[in-house]
């Protein structure tokens, strides 16, 4: 079992799911099949610009998945 993280999910980066357009956002080390259900997007490629900017977005500190734009850095 995988440790999942206390934050909120737009705190931890997010993944596209099998389907192709929807979004989730990533608890444990892993993608999971029980992360949250951000949302469901048109299409899967916008789906996965989608996760790809916020995923980019969250830059800052890795360890704390503290992203630039919370902690004023961006």
């Amino acid at each position: 079992m995988t440790r999942k993280r206390l934050l909120r999910p737009e705190h931890n980066p997010w993944w596209v799911g099998a389907v192709g357009r929807t979004i989730y956002a990533q608890l444990g080390d892993r993608p999971d099949e029980d992360d949250p259900l951000i949302g469901v997007m048109d299409t899967k490629a916008l789906a996965q610009a989608a996760v790809q900017a916020h995923n980019d977005a969250l830059g800052g500190d890795r360890l704390t998945r503290t992203p630039k734009w919370a902690s004023g850095g961006g």
